[in-house]
């Protein structure tokens, strides 16, 4: 974990200075900010709409955007989701420790507050 975080942070700052020096964002939104969240469309509108319409994109600087995407967030959207898959297995082997039952983890999971750092498995489990 301390890996994928450390990765992720150093893709964030290199990526940001790239589209500093590149395309000439200066302040980044939340969202560009939390690029792993965003699909490539939504990387190019979101630079797109920092730049506003008195600075647009050229045809070949979204064709470079789309590239560095490729590049730089799609490896970083991979390590976000072996990431989200760690500590659901570390919550797994926790649950097990405890011999937690599958209703007490649905009540654990009813129960827990609304910013919980991950959030439960669409499988309904851990």
């Amino acid at each position: 974990m301390l890996t994928i975080t450390a990765s992720q942070h150093e893709t964030a700052r290199t990526l940001l200075d790239w589209l500093k020096v590149e395309h000439a964002i200066e302040k980044p939104t939340q969202r560009l900010q939390g690029f792993v969240d965003l699909d490539s469309d939504g990387f190019v509108a979101e630079t797109r709409k920092i730049r506003g319409r008195k600075n647009p994109l050229s045809a070949a600087a979204v064709k470079h955007l789309r590239d560095e995407f490729a590049r730089s967030v799609e490896p970083a959207q991979a390590l976000a989701r072996d990431a989200v898959e760690a500590e659901h297995a570390v919550t797994d082997l926790v649950n097990a420790a405890y011999g937690l039952t599958p209703d007490e983890i649905d009540l654990m999971w009813a129960t827990a507050p609304p910013r919980m750092p991950i959030a439960r498995r669409s499988d309904g489990f851990g």
